[in-house]
């Protein structure tokens, strides 16, 4: 369908399919080696790739603040519980070293009812 001539305003038939082979072959036949079509692929990467750097730097921003939050709030939570965890340790280790000196003891005791 290579032709110079003006469109008629009369209805012409459609393309025969290997008319339309014979258009497309050159176009797929293509190789992209250099050229505008490789710039501009490089360029529509380049675009969305700044695109998505701000998304994702918000979102590791965004990760690295929460871990560091949590880890403070564990920390806090850390020194805050130590004396209670201290107190009660060394109550039970008082409980437990002291009852050992407090055992019964056996006395020997005359009986009051036995004859001699």
């Amino acid at each position: 369908m290579n032709t110079n001539e003006p469109i008629s305003s009369t209805a012409s038939a459609p393309p025969i399919l290997g008319d339309m082979l014979a258009d497309i072959v050159p176009v797929l036949g293509t190789v992209f080696v250099a050229g505008p079509p490789v710039l501009v692929a490089w360029a529509a990467t380049v675009l969305l790739a700044l695109m998505l750097a701000g998304p994702f730097a918000f979102l590791v921003t965004l990760i690295v603040v929460l871990v560091a939050a949590a880890a403070l709030v564990t920390l806090a939570g850390a020194i805050l519980a130590t004396p209670y965890l201290l107190v009660r340790h060394l109550r039970r280790h008082r409980v437990r070293h002291t009852t050992r000196y407090m055992e019964r003891q056996l006395v020997a005791v005359e009986s009051q009812r036995a004859t001699t």
